[in-house]
């Protein structure tokens, strides 16, 4: 259910790179910080990248148009799959073996949603789990951005039940969205 491990290197190597942008542009990191050094910061200071990107996302295009020289076309397609984020609580019904069963509690439609180095069952104790993250379009997949929070919330018999059976109708009417156009 994760990605595959080039996959995952390619993924990494493009968001840190972009994140970095972001903390050196709001001034979120400490002026002379060089890149690698970013890489070995706690994630606490990445998360703010991360949520002041999501604030304005004319950063990500600004980020394109400083790197359109130094970007292959892979990365810019993965750059550009930030613009279809789609942020929220999720539900993490169940993990399958080829992905994760995502439902949005906005709107209670179902993803299927890979992880990217390590299963989210190493995350949560059990499922269903409330979770708050943001998922997006990687490559004919769709991914989560690599910041996860749980809400502390599993579900009990009762609510399992229905999300059961709102997912094996989904299954049944081929409504489980698999990418993210």
């Amino acid at each position: 259910m994760t990605l595959d491990r080039d996959e995952y290197q390619e993924f990494l190597k493009t968001h840190l790179a972009l994140l970095y942008f972001v903390g050196q542009n709001e001034k979120i990191i400490p002026a002379g910080t060089d890149v690698n050094k970013f890489i070995k910061l706690g994630t606490q200071i990445k998360f703010k990248c991360r949520e002041k990107l999501f604030e304005n996302m004319e950063l990500l295009e600004e980020y394109l148009k400083s790197r359109v020289d130094s970007l292959t076309l892979d990365q810019i397609k993965i750059l550009e799959g930030f613009k279809k984020k789609i942020k929220s609580n999720f539900v993490i019904f169940k993990c399958l073996a080829r992905h994760a069963v995502f439902i949005d509690t906005a709107d209670n439609k179902i993803y299927a949603v890979k992880a990217l180095g390590d299963r989210f069952d190493e995350f949560f104790s059990r499922f269903p789990a409330l979770c708050h993250t943001a998922i997006i379009p990687f490559k004919d997949k769709i991914i989560y951005d690599g910041f996860i929070q749980s809400k502390g919330i599993y579900y009990g018999p009762n609510m399992t039940s229905e999300m059961n059976e709102e997912y094996k109708q989904a299954k049944a009417d081929k409504t489980i969205i698999t990418t993210i156009l």
